[in-house]
């Protein structure tokens, strides 16, 4: 039997090119990756990582090391499910949100990227695809840009047919206003907005803005208060004009059937990266498929194009430009405001070795 004889944890810190600031002011400038590669006892490699927003990467790459990569070892990779609920039961008592997910979740993606690539498979056609494309909505109109900088960000997607653009608002209300005005302008009447609030905003707050942009015919309107606020949400959902969507701040499964279990959200935004990886994800897609929810992922327009593909409702993928192009070896390409799932086996994604040195934050 062959099984996994060696993971290997790289650390990385890739700056931003310019600075950004969430809507609660806090720095993003730099994006932490957290890579893991597994190789198995007949050398095959599979490769997975995680996003760790403006910091954390190192608490997650020491969990990795020190919790999990013991469990790994030995372990048979047709067995992915099992190792997943053993690293999940193994890390209970650590968190079941946060850092030992973010954990979890590369190597859940490692894996199953090494069983697609045994299989000489695309891991959507591992898994059972649905869709050949997915269409990609713009992300990355910060709150922290001036108005010029949001109407030439929000151009530039438009100039690539993206499906439409998202912007993010802060705590002052009648700017927020202006900026979703400004981006409304940008698209036409036809073209899509959405908005994110990341958190900012009380029930109160919310229903006043909803309000103040109810005639701007808006997507969905992300986070606008605290994702543990469950209960608010679903006393919000229906009673505002404009669709709420929520599930980045959402750590398994369990967290997303309590969205939809009070008919808290519209749309459903998992991320495998966050939530437990491949494993978990396609469990929040079947519940998806089950309550006929769109799913729109957080982030990872490259996995997620693959994974959201094998479901039937899902909606878009989400780009960010925070990885420059050379960062990876391999990955999808966006044409004409859509992914076309790839056809290359695994996940179709691949950091550049070159990459692992240029951005490793030493130990």
């Amino acid at each position: 039997m062959t099984v996994i004889a060696q993971v290997d944890v790289h650390h990385l810190a890739v700056p931003q090119p310019h600075p950004i600031r969430s809507s609660h002011g806090s720095a993003l400038d730099v994006l932490g990756v957290v890579v893991v590669r597994v190789t198995d006892t007949d050398g095959r490699v599979g490769e997975g990582w995680t996003n760790v927003i403006g910091g954390g990467g190192a608490s997650v790459a020491s969990f990795l090391s020190t919790e999990l990569v013991p469990l790994v070892i030995g372990t048979d990779p047709a067995q992915v499910r099992d190792l997943w609920q053993r690293m999940f039961l193994h890390s209970l008592s650590r968190g079941r949100k946060g850092v030992p997910m973010y954990a979890i979740s590369a190597v859940d993606i490692a894996v199953w990227d090494l069983r697609a690539r045994t299989a000489n498979q695309p891991l959507h056609a591992h898994l059972g695809s649905v869709a050949r494309e997915v269409p990609v909505y713009g992300d990355g109109c910060w709150v922290s840009f001036t108005h010029d900088e949001l109407r030439a960000a929000a151009e530039a997607y438009a100039a690539r047919d993206f499906w439409g653009v998202k912007l993010k608002v802060g705590a002052d209300l009648d700017d927020a206003v202006r900026r979703v005005e400004i981006v409304r302008d940008v698209v036409g009447p036809s073209g899509r907005v959405m908005v994110d609030a990341n958190q900012r905003y009380d029930l109160l707050t919310t229903r006043r803005f909803a309000a103040a942009i109810a005639d701007l015919d808006v997507t969905w309107l992300e986070e606008p208060i605290l994702a543990d606020s469950i209960h608010d949400y679903g006393r919000l959902h229906g009673t505002i004009a404009v669709p709420i969507a929520a599930g980045e701040n959402e750590y398994s499964r369990y967290g997303f059937r309590e969205l939809l279990e009070h008919g808290a959200v519209d749309i459903l935004q998992p991320d495998a990266h966050r939530m437990g990886g491949v494993t978990e994800f396609m469990r929040v897609l079947a519940l998806a498929d089950t309550w006929n929810i769109p799913v729109a992922p957080h982030t990872s327009w490259e996995l997620h194009s693959q994974l959201v593909s094998c479901g039937t409702t899902a909606l878009v993928v989400e780009y960010y430009d925070w990885l420059p192009d050379d960062f990876f070896a391999v990955r999808p390409q966006i044409a004409n405001g859509s992914v076309a799932v790839t056809e290359t086996p695994g996940t179709g994604v691949s950091i550049d070795p070159a990459s692992l040195e240029k951005y490793r934050v030493a130990p």
